[in-house]
């Protein structure tokens, strides 16, 4: 809406972010044989929505045995919490966002969030990985509620979503495995494609 005022024609299209779905290939097992890690990855811009996962992380410390790790290009640490900072590479960045169990994405109600594109949860996602994001701009559209991911609102309701995923194995697999199938379809570099092209094609036909 806010793009075509700028349009000639008032037209505009929103085409997602996509990921390599041939590259970002799934290894999880959801099992509990292991402690049970949660992932984060992201640059220093988005260290401010990071933060405020740590007393959410204090909180569920006490009820849960789990590991954090971040890959990301800063340093960071959350004092006397088990966790691990890996600086982000390509060489290695699918194997580290393999060896996550629940992705976090979470963000605050503002202007500049509503205009990110999700793209956080899609590589989570892409991955099976149970996801779970704060419940606001494209994470809403992405994310179908308990069906392949888990939006949340309040410090309240992120306890309860890792608690819950970190204690059912069985659900971290039927939400990773439908946000896989989510990604497949409708944010792979196939799908994401043919969105690209439908809108060229109409261009040079009405020519």
């Amino acid at each position: 809406k806010f793009c075509q005022k700028f349009n000639k024609n008032n037209l505009s299209s929103f085409i997602s972010s996509s990921v390599n779905t041939d590259r970002f290939i799934p290894s999880n097992n959801y099992q509990n044989d292991h402690k049970v890690v949660i992932g984060w990855t992201g640059t220093f811009g988005s260290k401010p929505y990071l933060d405020r996962l740590r007393e959410v992380f204090f909180e569920l410390d006490k009820v849960c045995d789990f590991k954090l790790k971040f890959i990301t290009n800063f340093d960071y640490e959350i004092a006397g919490l088990d966790m691990e900072v890996i600086r982000w590479n390509k060489k290695n960045e699918v194997r580290d966002l393999q060896s996550l169990d629940i992705g976090v994405y979470p963000l605050e109600d503002s202007q500049w969030v509503k205009g990110k594109s999700g793209l956080k949860a899609i590589q989570y996602m892409a991955f099976g990985i149970p996801t779970v994001a704060s419940d606001i701009g494209s994470s809403s559209h992405i994310i179908s509620h308990l069906q392949n991911g888990w939006l949340v609102k309040t410090e309240e309701e992120w306890l309860e979503a890792l608690e819950t995923l970190i204690k059912d194995p069985s659900l971290r697999r039927s939400l990773g495995i439908e946000a896989r199938k989510t990604v497949e379809k409708n944010y792979s570099l196939n799908a994401i494609e043919h969105q690209y092209l439908k809108i060229l094609n109409k261009q040079i036909n009405d020519k």
